[in-house]
């Protein structure tokens, strides 16, 4: 089974949330996971956010971005994806970032990972199979 991983379900992994279970259970039993590269500058931000609104250190902002970052197996270039994910973001009305994870999914026949729950529903809608949370 491949899973591709957002930022969200990753940031609950590495922190060890509520739906780090599931996260974590899907991830454990994933032959690969995947992610757009976009996900290392996700993540990377999502680290600065946590220390300048949650009050991390630099090295606890350092091991968030780190250890996501390392949880993915392959990145795939966001310049093997963006038309694809434009053209279904002019579709959807929807983050031509957010499709990036979708149409990596799609393309690779994984499990999308995310807590955001209008993606989910998208998911749903175009039949790329993504997890519960956030249901």
């Amino acid at each position: 089974m491949i899973a591709v991983l957002d930022v969200s379900a990753a940031v609950d992994v590495v922190l060890q949330k509520d739906s780090n279970n599931e996260f974590s259970a899907i991830l454990k039993n994933a032959d690969a996971i995947l992610a757009p590269d976009i996900y290392i500058s996700e993540v990377a931000n999502v680290a600065w956010k946590y220390h300048k609104q949650a009050g991390y250190s630099h090295s606890q902002s350092s091991y968030l971005a780190e250890t996501g970052i390392l949880i993915i197996d392959k990145f795939i270039p966001a310049a093997d994806l963006w038309k694809e994910a434009l053209h279904e973001a002019i579709l959807n009305n929807h983050s031509v970032y957010d499709l990036l994870y979708l149409v990596c999914a799609r393309r690779s026949g994984g499990i999308l990972l995310t807590r955001d729950k209008k993606l989910i529903r998208l998911c749903r809608e175009l039949r790329v199979q993504t997890n519960l949370v956030g249901h």
